[in-house]
């Protein structure tokens, strides 16, 4: 791994100095070899792995200039070359080479090339998802705009072409289109992929935020405050700045009753999180007593320990008497 690291730092200078076809000759082969070595060794702290990140990344970059028609086409080559003999089987690596070839192209021939090697992929719904991207790429460099909206609007069900077309359509102002792609990518996938109709919830939001739409700024950010696993934003600062000063307790209180009754393993820090950001630290103090564990108490202690150390010093003697009991050998 410190060996390949030092080739691909002179790999950067290389790119530096213009000299690219030094850097690809270094990258190619250090993506070749390295996925020979990821078959056989323990990679468990990431040299290996992150030196192809790497080397594809220099590649990528490197496919950004402007480069002479002499290093360009052995390039392109290359990568539908090692895409064909399958050179990055099961990796990433396998459709990024057609990803670097797609940034590279020079003409519509090229680019059938490119999409017929595509057009072969018969794997993974990511690999499928994938292709498109590349495919779009391709369409916008070749076909123009137009056709990429075309192409986009009828492959909707691709996350990542669904995103950029919200985000097209914000950016235009057509709220109405940015809406209903939103709420489609909800409906197609609140049932099998509900991380993922979070993230069209999450656009609905931006959407009620650029139209400033106060009642579905609330709707949306409490939704996302309660049932998100991932937050984009805070939901609950974005909530206080929204909802009137003079109903935000009783507001909050709802969404206490709201969370306490999914009664789900999430709910304790989400509660915890509104009793530290209302500085309710006599409820904060009781939910830790309901719901002991030394983590708990170790994590919370610097918002209760001024006023709370009577209550504490117990919850901590039976935690870590716990902790003995059931942590004996070596490690603990």
């Amino acid at each position: 791994g410190k060996q390949v690291s030092e080739l691909l730092t002179n790999a950067q200078k290389q790119i530096v100095h213009k000299n690219f076809k030094s850097a690809i000759f270094i990258c190619t082969a250090v993506m070749e070899e390295m996925t020979k070595a990821l078959q056989f060794a323990d990679d468990s702290n990431g040299d290996i792995g992150g030196s192809i990140d790497l080397a594809f990344e220099l590649l990528f970059n490197i496919a950004k200039e402007k480069l002479p028609e002499e290093i360009r086409t052995p390039l392109f080559e290359y990568c539908l070359s090692s895409f064909e003999k399958r050179i990055f089987s099961g990796w990433d690596w396998h459709l990024g080479v057609l990803q670097i070839a797609s940034e590279i192209l020079s003409s519509d021939k090229e680019a059938q090339r490119i999409i017929s090697l595509l057009d072969k992929i018969q794997h993974s719904d990511y690999e499928k998802r994938e292709a498109q991207s590349i495919k779009l790429n391709i369409i916008k460099k070749t076909k123009g705009e137009k056709e990429a909206e075309k192409f986009i609007e009828q492959n909707l069900s691709n996350p990542n072409l669904r995103r950029e077309a919200i985000e097209k359509a914000l950016q235009g102002k057509d709220y109405t289109k940015a809406i209903t792609i939103s709420k489609e990518g909800i409906k197609q996938d609140e049932k099998n992929k509900s991380g993922l109709a979070k993230e069209w919830y999450d656009w609905l939001l931006k959407i009620a935020q650029s139209q400033k739409d106060k009642e579905k700024i609330i709707e949306y950010a409490r939704y996302l405050f309660v049932d998100n696993f991932r937050n984009e934003q805070d939901y609950y600062q974005l909530l206080k700045n929204t909802v009137k000063a003079e109903t935000w307790t009783l507001f909050v209180e709802e969404i206490i009753k709201d969370i306490t009754t999914k009664n789900r393993w999430s709910d304790f820090d989400l509660i915890a999180k509104i009793y530290v950001k209302e500085e309710w630290w006599s409820r904060l103090m009781e939910l830790i007593k309901q719901n002991p564990s030394l983590n708990r108490t170790e994590h919370y202690e610097k918002y209760l320990s001024k006023k709370f150390a009577n209550e504490l010093v117990p919850l901590y003697g039976n935690e870590i008497i716990k902790y003995i009991k059931n942590s004996t050998g070596r490690n603990h």
